[in-house]
């Protein structure tokens, strides 16, 4: 190969290397929708209960809840996330719930399907979308932390589910519950339409 060859790949390779590490980095992987640690979340709830008085290991007790509203109610874990609620973001919580509920149900949902599984590995845009929610059993599907990734419909038929439980178990602010998660139900079916 002649000197003049040589060079013009020493000055092209970098350039090249570069646009295609930047255009798979922003352009390949999916950064929208990137959910909190869901372990870091229920740490934040149990260290609440305990500051609340209550004991983690009895399994009886109540999660946060803030007059049935979902973002006050996360409020309440502020302290033990840092202080700071910018991680609330997009996360919709069902208040009313309790430890020894059925652990399907779900306690903290994301307000829109997304490709993420957990906070650490960002998903490409090839991964199907789906719905991420934490359940009162924090049980993980496998591929997640203590999280699971399930359809529309999956989602829509734990969701009603779970409001219906809230409901028929007259838990405290139900009405309120009941009425914030429906509302989201139904913007979510008008946006189907």
């Amino acid at each position: 190969m002649r000197l003049r060859t040589k060079g013009l790949w020493v000055i092209a390779t970098p350039p090249v290397v570069v646009s295609l590490a930047l255009g798979y980095y922003y352009g390949i992987l999916d950064w929208q929708g990137q959910p909190v640690c869901h372990k870091q979340v229920t740490g934040a709830l149990m260290a609440w209960m305990m500051d609340n008085g209550m004991k983690a290991e009895s399994h009886i007790d109540s999660f946060p809840n803030a007059g049935g509203f979902s973002k006050n109610s996360l409020d309440l874990i502020a302290n033990e996330m840092g202080g700071t609620m910018d991680w609330a973001k997009g996360c919709r919580y069902i208040a009313g719930l309790k430890e020894d509920d059925p652990g399907e149900l779900i306690l903290m949902y994301i307000d829109r399907p997304t490709r993420w599984t957990w906070h650490g590995a960002p998903p490409t845009i090839f991964k199907k979308k789906a719905w991420l929610v934490v359940t009162v059993g924090f049980s993980p599907s496998g591929e997640g932390e203590l999280s699971e990734r399930i359809s529309t419909e999956e989602f829509k038929r734990r969701l009603i589910g779970t409001i219906d439980f809230v409901r028929t178990n007259a838990r405290p602010n139900w009405q309120t519950v009941v009425a914030e998660h429906t509302k989201f139900l139904e913007a979510l079916e008008s946006v189907k339409q």
